[in-house]
């Protein structure tokens, strides 16, 4: 007797309960098939994903990303946003509404884990139907706002794998094109640097072959730069330096030496169409190596021209020469203009009865042209050895307010003779600052003696401090002393002169005495003992004022 279950189901195969799901052979078939072809779509999509690597363009990257999306997921609007080094974020290419809020909190934390996320779209935006958000990095700087219509728990596994697919592939793309850039930019800075250097260089690649050669090397070895690079040296460059070049053991080091390269009598373009003369140059040749393993990539070759750095040498030469004159005559000058001083002096005293009246003009006279002989050794003295290096700057803490009303009382006489009206406008928030107290007081004597010179009898000087902001390239708050007057002034042309050494550029007929050293001496100590600046503007008939802005600290 059959089992009863057999009747009722006589397809079930021997053995199984009837209570037992089979699966149809036709079912199985179905499962297998759709598990290749999702394997192929995966295989499939990802060649197109590394395809993006070939793309022409970024833009076509991104067109090509684009449509790659399509693919995987129906979205209803797109953003790219653009991450810069400082952290904020700005639109590249978008379709969206102008009135989505976008939570840059979400697109940091998404850019930090740079993996592909799925967020629900809490708060309904008006007028859209829409109910998820991807957030899909692109390495460190780029990232796409994909909006969707469909909710984020519909969010399959194959889309997210797709996805990141995408995600690392088009990361790589910007990377490189990111690296590539950098690459160009450094190339064209070392070509422009190559450019600029003010002495002849050319580099060679192992095979000899003239990689780079800037304008000056061009133009000494007589060459023109369009036919030179990427060819042998031997067929471009003169004789004498190629046969040099030749000798060179292949593993020698730095070599140097001297050549005398003859004239040009068919000039090329570069010397602008004349005939040159011999030169005297100096070769330097050494290898190019590769910072890792040493290995000797090529060759650099230097080219100066001796004549000129000769001639500058002897420039310099005379120049310290021409300083050590001036120390040495100023100095020797110091110790008998100390005695005609002191006599002078002596023969003026009133008791002094031995000296009739209408001498004791002379005398005057004698004195005054020694006291303004004194101010000259002293300023040249000053000058020569703060260029030299040889003087120490003492900083130490002072009360720059003071500094300046012990300046004023020196030059009261001068200011008294001319009938001045001296205003003081001195900042009472300075307290005290680091400065070279005695050389401070000298640039405040030296800029007020400036302005009662030039000032007319019963002008104005105005003395003013105040604490001003820093120097460019600093955070130091800094000190601004500026001196006014309402004196002859200074014509533009010459504003830039008055600080250079013997300028006086005043008219003759408001010639004064003076050295034309102490605004020299001024800038001296302002720039290069305490770090500042100085300047001055003026007006022609009108007055001056000088500035001088020095670091607090």
């Amino acid at each position: 007797m059959e089992p009863e279950t057999a009747k009722e189901n006589p397809e079930a195969p021997a053995g199984e309960s009837p209570s037992t799901k089979a699966i149809p052979i036709r079912s199985q078939t179905q499962v297998v098939q759709d598990s290749v072809r999702a394997m192929k779509r995966f295989i499939h999509f990802q060649r197109q994903a590394l395809a993006l690597k070939k793309s022409q363009s970024i833009d076509s990257a991104f067109d090509t990303m684009e449509k790659l999306l399509l693919e995987v997921i129906d979205f209803a609007y797109v953003s790219l946003q653009y991450r810069d080094n400082e952290g904020h974020f700005s639109p590249l290419r978008q379709i969206c509404p102008n009135n989505f809020t976008l939570d840059t909190s979400m697109m940091e934390w998404v850019m930090n884990t740079q993996e592909v996320s799925v967020l629900p779209i809490d708060t309904p935006v008006s007028g859209e139907n829409l109910h998820s958000l991807i957030a899909l990095p692109f390495g460190g700087h780029h990232l796409m706002l994909l909006w969707l219509e469909q909710d984020a728990d519909a969010f399959t596994q194959e889309q997210e794998a797709l996805l990141s697919i995408l995600s690392r592939e088009m990361a790589a793309v910007l990377d490189t094109h990111h690296y590539r850039m950098r690459l160009e930019k450094a190339r064209a800075d070392i070509a422009s640097i190559v450019e600029s250097i003010p002495i002849g260089l050319f580099s060679l690649d192992h095979n000899n072959i003239i990689q780079i050669i800037n304008p000056t090397a061009a133009k000494t070895l007589g060459l023109a730069r369009d036919g030179t690079t990427g060819v042998d040296y031997h067929q471009v460059i003169p004789s004498p330096l190629a046969e040099f070049m030749d000798k060179l053991p292949a593993n020698s080091g730095s070599e140097e030496t001297e050549m005398v390269l003859a004239g040009r009598g068919n000039p090329s373009p570069e010397d602008g169409g004349q005939e040159t003369d011999s030169q005297t140059v100096g070769i330097t040749i050494c290898p190019m190596q590769n910072r890792e393993n040493s290995w000797r990539n090529g060759r650099i070759v230097i080219i100066r021209d001796l004549q000129l750095s000769r001639e500058v040498k002897k420039l310099r030469e005379l120049d310290a020469m021409k300083d050590d004159f001036l120390s040495l005559v100023t100095h020797e000058m110091r110790t008998p203009l100390t005695s005609i001083m002191s006599y002078s002096e002596t023969l003026m005293m009133d008791e002094n009865e031995n000296v009739p009246g209408e001498w004791k003009e002379y005398v005057c006279i004698i004195n005054s042209e020694g006291r303004r002989l004194c101010k000259f050794i002293d300023d040249a003295l000053d000058i020569t050895r703060m260029r030299g290096g040889k003087v120490d700057y003492n900083f130490s803490r002072q009360d720059p307010n003071e500094i300046i009303g012990a300046a004023l009382m020196s030059l009261a006489k001068g200011i008294e003779e001319k009938k001045l009206e001296v205003e003081m406008n001195l900042a009472d928030d300075l307290g005290e600052c680091n400065l070279i107290a005695d050389r401070f007081s000298q640039v405040a004597a030296n800029l007020v003696s400036n302005a009662i010179k030039f000032s007319h009898p019963g002008g104005k000087i105005t003395v003013s401090t105040k604490k001003a902001g820093p120097l460019p390239g600093t955070t130091i708050p800094t000190l601004l002393l500026s001196v006014r007057d309402n004196g002859i002034g200074i014509a533009p042309e010459n504003l830039k002169k008055i600080f250079g050494d013997f300028e006086i550029v005043e008219d003759v007929k408001n010639h004064t005495a003076g050295t034309g050293l102490s605004l020299a001496v001024c800038k001296q100590i302002i720039e290069t003992g305490h770090r500042g600046r100085i300047w001055a503007e003026s007006e022609l008939d009108k007055g001056s004022v000088f500035h001088a802005q020095i670091p607090i600290k």
